[in-house]
């Protein structure tokens, strides 16, 4: 076993040491400090401002004498006779006295004490056309005097003349080509046989494919075809308007609509009358009256006429009447209604039908206003029903089997 060094034992062992600091390198200094802290410590005094006056205060009864110890001007020397001042010859005015004679003598005869030193401008000759205000000199160049006495001034140039002829010639034929185009579009006012003769629907028109147009989805299988578009009937209705404002001319009408068919057809030829009325120079006052009949059961027309509600028309008495059906075939219904009109004496009485249907005992010109002449086929559409069905239809439509048999009664 080894032996274990032990140091001496000594008593300043037991002392306490000093405890060694380790040094550490110096922190960097930069060489502009001194000068920094410098001037930081005279802005510090140049700024203070506050206690007692770092000056001596004038006393309050020495604040009148502020400029007292200033140096003072001397007074001015009075002008002599002789016009000198302080030494100096006074200054000549800027205008020479009338005594005074320039040392080269004088060279022109004007008596400056008399007239103006300015020599007025002569006014300068100008050529105006008065009709465009434009101003031409014409001094410098020498045209005053051959301008003036040509043997054409102030006549208006040739080719003036020829250009405003042109351009009325121009105009006339612009005017005339307008006239012939409104003559063209214009309508033509047709008699009554020809009114009939260009409507008539063929027997063997099948109408048009439904896939065409658009419908309601829950008559998909209950119409065969549309017969009439919307469009087609809304032109005719205009049409017909015009023909019911020409035969009225400005009286009063008196519109009685046969409900519940014709209550559309109705309601569209009144508004074109009344365009047709806002266009016109006088007022044209259009009032409107329903009735109501019953002579459909299913698609055969009843022998009996039912009118429903009052069958009081006493308001028609005097009055230009107008009725709209939407639908005329064999004309009892008609014929008896106009009977029922005819004595409460109006004034005039005349039929508007939107269609009319050619049966074996077709009544002859019972209508005076003629849509549509159509064979004899059950259509529906345009507000005309099938048992109060197919009234929200917009075209008029063609009826298949199917459908009646699905909303018969």
């Amino acid at each position: 076993m080894s032996e274990v060094v032990r140091p001496p034992e000594s008593a300043y062992n037991l002392l306490l040491r000093e405890e060694v600091r380790i040094q550490k390198p110096p922190r960097y200094m930069s060489k502009f400090r001194p000068a920094v802290v410098l001037e930081k410590k005279l802005v510090k005094d140049a700024m203070r401002t506050m206690g007692p006056a770092k000056v001596e205060v004038a006393s309050p009864d020495k604040y009148l004498r502020k400029h007292s110890k200033e140096p003072k001007l001397s007074e001015k020397a009075p002008q002599s006779s002789k016009g000198v001042r302080n030494g100096c010859a006074a200054r000549k005015p800027a205008v020479p006295a009338r005594t005074d004679i320039p040392p080269m003598g004088l060279h022109t005869k004007r008596d400056f004490t008399k007239t103006t030193t300015v020599v007025p401008m002569k006014p300068q000759p100008t050529c105006v056309d008065a009709k465009t205000g434009h101003k031409q000199r014409l001094e410098n160049s020498g045209l005053v005097p051959k301008y003036i006495k040509k043997k054409d001034f102030g006549e208006v140039p040739d080719y003036l003349l020829q250009r405003s002829k042109e351009k009325q010639r121009a105009q006339e034929q612009y005017d005339d080509y307008v006239a012939e185009q409104k003559e063209r579009g214009a309508m033509k006012h047709l008699t009554d046989t020809e009114r009939h003769d260009v409507l008539q629907i063929k027997d063997d028109w099948p109408g048009h494919s439904l896939d065409l147009f658009t419908y309601p989805e829950h008559y998909h299988e209950d119409m065969e075809s549309v017969y009439i578009p919307h469009g087609v009937i809304m032109n005719r209705i205009e049409r017909l308007a015009h023909y019911v404002k020409d035969d009225f001319g400005d009286d009063g009408i008196m519109v009685l609509c046969v409900l519940k068919g014709g209550y559309k057809f109705c309601s569209d030829l009144v508004e074109f009358i009344k365009v047709l009325g806002r266009n016109s120079n006088k007022y044209t006052e259009t009032r409107v009256e329903f009735i109501r009949l019953k002579s459909y059961l299913n698609d055969q027309s009843t022998e009996d006429l039912h009118i429903i509600g009052s069958r009081d028309l006493s308001f028609l008495r005097g009055k230009s009447v107008l009725i709209v059906e939407a639908i005329v075939d064999t004309g009892k219904t008609m014929k008896a209604l106009l009977q029922h009109v005819g004595t409460f004496e109006p004034k005039m009485v005349k039929v508007a039908g939107l269609l009319v249907k050619r049966v074996p005992n077709m009544a002859q010109h019972l209508t005076d206003y003629v849509g549509f002449e159509i064979p004899n086929r059950f259509v529906v559409g345009y507000a005309l029903d099938y048992n109060e069905y197919f009234r929200d239809l917009n075209h008029i439509c063609v009826i298949s089997k199917t459908g009646k048999m699905k909303y018969k009664i």
